[in-house]
């Protein structure tokens, strides 16, 4: 499709219908509002002083209103007031020395971390060698059997499920796959 120029008068006819058309839409649609339902039993003002029919409440906020202030308490934080902070209280002395804490017992040395990422399995000359993927004190080794781990541990053997560990007293355990 091949677009032409407007003329003046095309454009000019286009405004007067677009003004044509909002003022129309305009003032058909109305912003009056319809009057809310009558509301049963409304009441005409009262005069100031009168007590006829007073609601207990009311009557409990007049006598209220008509009593003294009550005073607030000086104590406090309030953000509106500037002025000096009181002074620190000053901690009392006593003559007594006080006694020498005994020294805490000092706590055995935390045992090894190891933690069992998994096995990994490979063939030399033919046989099938696991390898451990572990985590010792946060470092990533990986070990097979015979292999030396920290703090004087070693691996007994690596099985698919888990490693058999000795420490140095000869005392094994086993870390298992999570």
């Amino acid at each position: 499709m091949m677009m032409t120029a407007m003329t003046p008068r095309t454009v000019l006819i286009i405004g007067v219908v677009s003004l044509s058309a909002g003022w129309l839409l305009g003032s058909s649609t109305s912003s009056h509002q319809p009057d809310p339902p009558a509301v049963r039993g409304r009441s005409a003002v009262r005069p100031l002083g009168s007590s006829a029919n007073v609601a207990p409440f009311t009557r409990q906020l007049r006598e209220r209103l008509d009593s003294p202030p009550r005073r607030s308490p000086a104590v406090g934080r309030n953000p509106f007031v500037f002025g000096t902070r009181r002074p620190a209280a000053v901690a009392r002395r006593t003559e007594e020395p006080l006694p020498a804490p005994e020294p805490a017992p000092m706590p055995p040395p935390p045992a090894p971390q190891f933690r069992l990422s998994g096995i990994a399995s490979s063939e030399q000359h033919g046989a099938p060698v696991l390898t451990a993927i572990m985590t010792d004190n946060g470092a990533l080794v990986f070990v097979k059997t015979g292999d030396a781990l920290s703090n004087g541990f070693s691996v007994v053997r690596v099985e698919l499920t888990g490693v058999v560990i000795v420490d140095a007293a000869g005392v094994t355990q086993t870390v298992r796959l999570p």
